[in-house]
């Protein structure tokens, strides 16, 4: 249970900050400096931030030093320095702790300097070398100024770092900044979000195929037997977040008409547009009820950044000449064992350590996954409404990591994806997130299946889109240390995509393809509207659908959300 408590301002508190952050303050700062402080804090957040992701950066890191050119050597010699530094630095530890030994401490206190110093040479000359490479691995945390230089005036952006005992909250538009805490110890935090997202993961499978004709029977109330049905969203508990992290916020966010958003764990897990910004009233099992619901979504578009540093990676790709061909899409992989075509239609994320076998991915493993048969018709729906031919998708035994790799990806602006993802550090020895595509029978040129974030960053995109149509590509449930975006996102990003459509959850497939279809038709139609605010209106016009009493639930309408840029 949250605690009830008003934000406060965050002024001289700079030292939870910096403990949040687990940084320290190197530089000295005049006394009663407000402005610099506040700098200084959203700076140390950031690095937070990025500290949450460097696993997945490392494995990158390892990856891309396995190659044959220029990049390859320069990451190798960044990694040779750091691992000499770390031997060093362990050195002069052990020394300081031995008696007698000021001479050697000279030594290797030189010695640290002097590789530290080479890392930082390094690490310029990647930076001037390879930029976007740089930005992926090395990000460096951008000032308030230079973050509010990126803004529109009708944007906004927010970033949240769950601390201990208290959650930081930075609001910035192009000329305003508020500093806030709010009282949310992140056990608390990750207890309510755990409770969210067991509304909105669809725990019955078979419920989630019907027609749910009877809503009424077929959600529960929180705490009831989720078997049954679908679990009931609670609008009350969704209601008390947003009162604490968003609501003192409500003056600067006001008419904005885009808000960037930057979460860390676990706020990552939840995609805020189901945060309810005035009490909630009736029943949260009521659909009629659900459409009356203050949805943030109704407020604003919200868009999902993996760090601040890459609303301007994303801004600056922006000026590349546009692809020139609409679409590409790869879906319904062959999977199943014969007869399956009446599997689940929904995409899960994998969850059988049995995909890997010695540490290795094992094909048949994969190959036995549940086919997803629906996807084509997503794929066949966005092809339809981008004007694209029918030969712009790939499904069967021809999506496949082959077909991939033979591919111009630079031809295309709009990129879809639809099949099974794998979260990374969910299969014992799969250290990064990935995509399923068809197995081969045979051992091909490592083509195992998987499309994992090292090679999808290897990629070369001039993509407007990447639709990431799968489960679980944008966060875990809340769980600490449970990478955000899990790799992908930045994958992509780095290989040149500017905006992805991500998923929380399992998609039923109708509406994925409602949702996608919807907002590239808006797109193609009226292209000033923008990402944000044609995926917006797309969701919305899910939720306010009376067809179906279930479309009014948020685990249909906001299982995507829009990340990099949203113009």
């Amino acid at each position: 249970m949250i605690r009830a408590g008003a934000l406060r301002p965050l002024g001289f508190a700079i030292a939870l900050l910096v403990s949040a952050a687990a940084a320290a303050l190197a530089q000295p700062r005049p006394p009663g400096d407000a402005a610099g402080l506040r700098s200084l804090a959203f700076e140390h957040a950031q690095r937070a931030i990025s500290g949450a992701a460097s696993h997945a950066l490392a494995q990158l890191d390892v990856r891309f030093a396995a190659g044959n050119d220029a990049l390859a050597a320069a990451v190798r010699t960044r990694q040779d320095l750091i691992a000499a530094w770390q031997a060093a630095d362990r050195a002069l530890v052990q020394a300081m702790a031995a008696p007698h030994a000021l001479a050697n401490i000279n030594d290797l206190k030189a010695e640290v300097e002097a590789l530290r110093a080479g890392i930082a040479a390094s690490e310029s000359a990647l930076t001037r070398d390879f930029p976007a490479y740089a930005e992926l691995s090395i990000p460096r945390p951008l000032s308030l100024s230079e973050a509010q230089g990126l803004l529109d005036a009708d944007e906004a952006l927010v970033l949240f770092l769950s601390a201990r005992k208290e959650t930081f909250v930075f609001v910035l538009t192009r000329d305003r900044v508020e500093t806030l805490s709010a009282p949310i110890p992140r056990d608390d935090l990750v207890a309510d979000i755990r409770r969210l997202r067991l509304a909105l993961d669809p725990v019955a499978p078979a419920v989630m195929r019907s027609g749910l004709r009877n809503f009424e029977d077929t959600v529960v109330e929180s705490g009831g037997d989720a078997a049954g049905g679908r679990v009931a969203f609670d609008r009350r508990k969704a209601h008390e977040l947003y009162r604490l992290l968003l609501a003192p916020a409500e003056a600067i966010l006001a008419g904005k008409t885009r808000v960037f958003l930057i979460q860390d764990a676990p706020l990552d897990s939840l995609p805020l547009s189901v945060l309810v910004t005035s009490p909630p009233e009736g029943s949260d099992t009521n659909p009629d009820d659900l459409r009356r619901t203050g949805w943030l979504l109704r407020r604003h578009a919200l868009v999902t950044l993996p760090s601040v540093a890459s609303l301007r990676t994303v801004r600056r790709s922006g000026a590349m000449p546009p692809a020139p061909h609409p679409f590409r899409g790869y879906g319904a992989p062959a999977l199943g064992h014969p007869g399956a075509a009446g599997a689940s239609s929904l995409r899960t994320s994998g969850t059988a350590a049995s995909l890997l076998r010695d540490g290795r991915v094992d094909r048949a493993a994969v190959r036995a996954l549940a086919p997803l048969p629906q996807t084509r018709i997503e794929l066949e729906r966005l092809a339809t409404a981008l004007g694209a031919p029918a030969t712009a998708i790939s499904t069967g035994r021809e999506a496949s990591l082959t077909t991939l790799r033979q591919d111009d990806l630079a031809q295309y602006r709009i990129i879809a994806f639809a099949t099974h993802g794998l979260i990374a550090g969910e299969l014992t020895g799969l250290a990064e997130p990935a995509l399923v595509f068809t197995p081969p029978e045979q051992d091909r040129d490592g083509d195992n299946g998987l499309l994992t974030a090292t090679e999808a960053a290897r990629l070369r995109l001039n993509a407007d889109w990447v639709v990431l149509s799968a489960c679980n590509t944008a966060a875990g449930d809340g769980t600490p240390g449970a990478e955000g975006l899990s790799g992908l996102a930045r994958a992509f990003f780095y290989a040149g995509a500017r905006s992805l459509l991500v998923t929380h959850w399992p998609v039923r497939d109708d509406i994925a393809a409602r949702l996608t279809a919807s907002a590239f038709r808006a797109l193609a139609a009226r292209p000033a509207v923008g990402k944000a605010n044609a995926f917006r209106d797309a969701a919305l016009a899910v939720l306010e659908d009376r067809s179906e009493p279930a479309f009014a639930h948020p685990a249909l309408w906001a299982p995507f959300v829009v990340v990099g840029e949203g113009r």
